[in-house]
C-alpha cells in the first residue's frame, strides 16, 4: 500500500469509525433498554401533555420499528397547567408490570398536538387502576394532548387500542356528557401464552346511567379490545345488565365494547315501561305497562337496528323490524310495526293513567281524569316514520268485537306527531282518518279528524239483553241497541295532560244509527211507564224500530252541548238536552220522553243526569210527578180506581219515520214539555244523516282555529 493509500484509509477510517462507534453504542442502548432516557422522557412527556408522568425503577424502551416501553410501574398524572380543573383531578392511571406498543404516528402526533385519538397496538398491564373523567363541556382526563388556547372543548375520542391485557384491573369512568357512570373490575387474558393462548375478558361492576343504578357482566371468548377501531374481526361476546326493574341480556359478537361498534346478537329488554327504557338510550317511545322485547340486535356505525322484535306489553303482542340512526339530527327512527295483539288497555299510561316508579299527582277531589303530565319534551328529540300494521286491536270489555285490522302511518317529525291514513275495521264496519299532536307549541295542540261508518251494534257492543223474547241460533240474546253505526268526528285541544286536553277540547261530534232497533224495555223505562215497562218485562221484551236514531254534539272550551240527541220508535221519541263540563267534570243532561201510545201508569216526567264524572246521580223532575201524584191522592178518596187516571197518557198520534218527518213533526207541536221546561233549543235537522230517503247530511261545522 502506497503512502498516498494509507493516508486516504487513515482519513476514511475515522469517520468509519464514528459511525461504528454509533451503531455499537444504538445498538448497546437499544439493548439496554434506553435507561438515560427515563428522565427526559418522563420531563418531556409531562411538559407536553401537560401532566406529570412517571415510570418506574424497572425502566426499558424499545425505538426499533416501532415505540415499546416496559416499565414496572407507570403514573399518569391529572391535567396541569391551562387544562387543570380540580374536576378532572386525580390520577389517570397507575399500573404495574407495564407494556405499551405505538407506531411513530402516534408519537408524532402527540408532540404536535393533534386532537385525533392516539393508537395503541398494544397495551399490557399486570395491575391498573384507571379514573376516566369527562365534564359537561367535553373536556375530558385522558385527552393526551394539550387544550389549545381560546378553543372551545370538544369530546375528546377513546385511544385505539389494538391488543388489552389486563391481569387485574379497576376502571372508574364518570361521563357527563353521556350522564353515565361506571365502576368497574376487568380482568383479560388475550395473548396471555401462560393462559396456554386462551383469550377472554371479564368486566364486572355497577354504575349509573342518566340517574339510572344498575349492575353489569361483560364476558368475552375472543380478543376483545375494550376500547378499538374499526377493522378489528368481530369476536364472541355476552352482556348483561340489571337496572332493577329492567334487565338486558345480549348474547353475540363485537369488536368495540365502549363504542359498541359491530355488535350483531340476540337481545333480551324486559321493564316497567317503554319510555322508562326509551329515556335511557335516547329513543321516544310510549309510557306503557311493563314489557319484554327479544329480537336482533346490531350496529353498524351510527345505526342501530332491531330485527325480528317479539315485544309482550300486558296482553299485547307486537313486533316489527326496526333502525336508529344516530348520525342524523335529530336521530331517526324507521321501521314496521307489526302484530297479532294491540291491548289498547296498555297505551293507557300513554294518556297519563299512573305507572309503576313514576309521578302520578292524584286528582282534585270529585275529578277522575289523569292529571299526570305527557313527556313532551321527548317528542322533540328525534324523528321517526314508522308504518302501523296490526292484525288485531282490542277495545276493552265493552266491546265484542276488535279492531280487525289497525293500520295507519306514524310520523313524527320536528315535534309533530302525526298518525295519518289510519284506517280499522270492525263488525262490518270501518273507521277512517287522522290524529295527531303538535309539541312546538307552549300548550300541545292535539287534533282528531275521524270518520267511522257501517258498524254493526248487535255485533259490536258485548251488553246482551238478558228479558228478551228473542234468542239467536246460537243461544245468544240480542244486544239492547242494533242497527249500523256511522259518524264524523273533528276535534282539537291544548294541554300536556288528558285533564288539560280535555278541558280545552273544541269541535264537533255526529253519529248515527240506521235501521236500527232499540229494547222496548230501555224505552219505557227512559219514559218513567211503570205499567208498560213491567208489562214488557213479564211477557219478554222485544225490539222496537229506531225511525231516527242521531246525536250532533258541539265542544267548546271544554263544554259539550247537545244540539241534537233523538231516538225516535213508534212507541216514543226521547230526547236530550243539557250539557257535560269537561274541565270541572260536571254532568247537566235531561232526558225527555214523548210518548205515542196511551199507559195507565206513566209519569212522564224529565230524567235529570247530573253530578260529577266520578259521582253521576239521576234524579226525576219532581214538579210533573208531584201534580199527578196529587191528583191521585184526591181521586183516591172515592176510589182506588180513580187513581189510575191522572197517570193515564192518551199518547199522539204516530210519527212518520225518518229523523227529518220527525224533527219536522216535532217543530210543529212546539216540542215537547220536558224541553221547553229546561229553556233548551228546538230540535234541528241541521248536519243529521241521510234519512230512510237517503237525504244527506250537511257539512260539520269547522272547527275553532
Amino acid at each position: 500500500m502506497t503512502p498516498t493509500s494509507r493516508s486516504r484509509w487513515r482519513k476514511a477510517a475515522w469517520p468509519l469509525g464514528i459511525v461504528a462507534a454509533l451503531v455499537v453504542a444504538v445498538g448497546l442502548a437499544e439493548w439496554r433498554g434506553w435507561p438515560f432516557l427515563k428522565g427526559p422522557l418522563e420531563s418531556r412527556l409531562s411538559q407536553r401533555l401537560q401532566r406529570e408522568v412517571r415510570f418506574g425503577d424497572d425502566f426499558a424502551l424499545k425505538l426499533f420499528g416501532s415505540v415499546r416501553l416496559r416499565t414496572s410501574a407507570l403514573r399518569v398524572g391529572p391535567p396541569q397547567g391551562n387544562a387543570a380543573d380540580p374536576a378532572l383531578g386525580g390520577d389517570l392511571v397507575n399500573a404495574n408490570d407495564a407494556w405499551l406498543q405505538f407506531p411513530y404516528a402516534t408519537l408524532i402526533g402527540l408532540m404536535k398536538g393533534r386532537e385525533e385519538p392516539p393508537h395503541i397496538v398494544s397495551l399490557r398491564v399486570g395491575r391498573v387502576e384507571a379514573a376516566l373523567k369527562r365534564l359537561a363541556d367535553g373536556r375530558a382526563n385522558w385527552a393526551l394532548a394539550p387544550a389549545k388556547s381560546n378553543a372551545p372543548h370538544k369530546p375528546v375520542e377513546m385511544p385505539d387500542v389494538d391488543e388489552l391485557v389486563v391481569g387485574n384491573g379497576h376502571v372508574v369512568y364518570d361521563d357527563a356528557v353521556l350522564k353515565a357512570s361506571v365502576d368497574a373490575r376487568v380482568r383479560t387474558n388475550e395473548g396471555d401464552k401462560a393462559a396456554g393462548g386462551a383469550a377472554g375478558l371479564v368486566a364486572e361492576g355497577n354504575g349509573r346511567w342518566r340517574d339510572r343504578p344498575f349492575e353489569f357482566r361483560v364476558t368475552s371468548s375472543g380478543v376483545l379490545p375494550l376500547v378499538a377501531g374499526e377493522g378489528h374481526p368481530p369476536v364472541p361476546v355476552t352482556i348483561r345488565i340489571d337496572a332493577h326493574d329492567s334487565k338486558l341480556a345480549f348474547e353475540g359478537t363485537g369488536t368495540d365494547l365502549l363504542r359498541f361498534e359491530g355488535f350483531d346478537g340476540s337481545a333480551a329488554l324486559s321493564g316497567p315501561s317503554l319510555a322508562a327504557v326509551g329515556d335511557a338510550v335516547g329513543v321516544t317511545l310510549p309510557t306503557t305497562a311493563p314489557f319484554t322485547l327479544h329480537g336482533r340486535l346490531a350496529k353498524s356505525g351510527t345505526r342501530w337496528s332491531l330485527k325480528r322484535a317479539d315485544l309482550a306489553v300486558g296482553e299485547s303482542r307486537l313486533g316489527g323490524d326496526f333502525t336508529f340512526d344516530r348520525g342524523t339530527r335529530p336521530p331517526a327512527l324507521t321501521g314496521d310495526l307489526v302484530g297479532q295483539r294491540l291491548d289498547l288497555v296498555d297505551l293507557l299510561p300513554a294518556f297519563g293513567a299512573p305507572v309503576r316508579r313514576a309521578p302520578n299527582p292524584k286528582p282534585p277531589s270529585g275529578h277522575v281524569l289523569p292529571q299526570r303530565e305527557f313527556d313532551v319534551p321527548s317528542l322533540r328529540a328525534m324523528n321517526a316514520n314508522v308504518k302501523v300494521r296490526l292484525a288485531r286491536a282490542d277495545l276493552g270489555s265493552l266491546f265484542r268485537q276488535p279492531l280487525e285490522p289497525l293500520q295507519g302511518d306514524l310520523s313524527l317529525e320536528g315535534g309533530v306527531l302525526k298518525l295519518s291514513n289510519l284506517v280499522a275495521r270492525t263488525s262490518g264496519g270501518e273507521l277512517k282518518g287522522t290524529m295527531g299532536m303538535d309539541s312546538t307549541q307552549a300548550q300541545p295542540l292535539w287534533s282528531a279528524d275521524l270518520r267511522w261508518a257501517g258498524v254493526e251494534l248487535d255485533q259490536w257492543l258485548r251488553p246482551r239483553n238478558k228479558v228478551t223474547r228473542e234468542t239467536k241460533p246460537s243461544g245468544e240474546k240480542p244486544a239492547y241497541v242494533t242497527g249500523k253505526l256511522g259518524g264524523h268526528a273533528q276535534l282539537q285541544a291544548r294541554g300536556k295532560s288528558t285533564a288539560k286536553m280535555i278541558a280545552s277540547l273544541d269541535g264537533t261530534v255526529q253519529a248515527w244509527v240506521r235501521d236500527g232497533t232499540i229494547s222496548h224495555v230501555v224505552v219505557e223505562a227512559a219514559g218513567i211507564d211503570v205499567a208498560q215497562a213491567l208489562g214488557v218485562m213479564v211477557r219478554g221484551d222485544d225490539r222496537l224500530p229506531m225511525t231516527c236514531a242521531a246525536v250532533r254534539a258541539v265542544a267548546k272550551d271544554g263544554v259539550v252541548k247537545p244540539e241534537l240527541a233523538i231516538i225516535d220508535t213508534k212507541d216514543s221519541t226521547l230526547l236530550a238536552t243539557g250539557q257535560a263540563s269537561l274541565g270541572d267534570e260536571r254532568l247537566a243532561l235531561t232526558m225527555t220522553s214523548r210518548p205515542k201510545d196511551m199507559s195507565p201508569a206513566a209519569l212522564r216526567t224529565p230524567v235529570h243526569l247530573d253530578g260529577t264524572f266520578a259521582h253521576p246521580e239521576v234524579h226525576l223532575e219532581k214538579k210533573p210527578i208531584a201534580l199527578k201524584l196529587l191528583g191521585a191522592a184526591a181521586l183516591a178518596a172515592v176510589t182506588p180506581l180513580a187513581a189510575l187516571i191522572p197517570l193515564f197518557d192518551p199518547g199522539e198520534k204516530e210519527l212518520a219515520g225518518g229523523c227529518q218527518r220527525t224533527l219536522q213533526s216535532l217543530r210543529d207541536a212546539d216540542g215537547p214539555a220536558g224541553v221547553r221546561n229546561a229553556k233548551a233549543p228546538r230540535p234541528t235537522d241541521r248536519n243529521l244523516p241521510p234519512d230512510d230517503a237517503g237525504r244527506q247530511a250537511a257539512a260539520p261545522a269547522p272547527l275553532r282555529k
